[in-house]
């Protein structure tokens, strides 16, 4: 993972599962993303609990028409 080299303001709108169990949409004043991965993956923070991570992923068809973000991982730290 590595820090943040695309616009993320591409996925404004979009909605994805969360580890917290909730839809959210995407908004980059609202949705921190914390790096990025290969392939489109990001690790981002829940909205509603910031101790809640979840790894989403750019959905594609053909490698090249985007479908959304799909929900991989996720999982909750302790802030201690």
């Amino acid at each position: 993972m590595a820090s943040l080299r695309r616009d993320m303001s591409t996925f404004n709108g979009d909605n994805f599962q969360c580890a917290c169990g909730s839809e959210h949409t995407f908004y980059t004043g609202a949705i921190r993303v914390l790096s990025e991965g290969f392939n489109g993956k990001f690790v981002v923070l829940c909205p509603n609990n910031p101790q809640t991570l979840s790894l989403i992923k750019t959905k594609m068809k053909f490698g090249i028409i985007y479908q959304g973000l799909q929900y991989l991982a996720g999982c909750e730290i302790d802030g201690e």
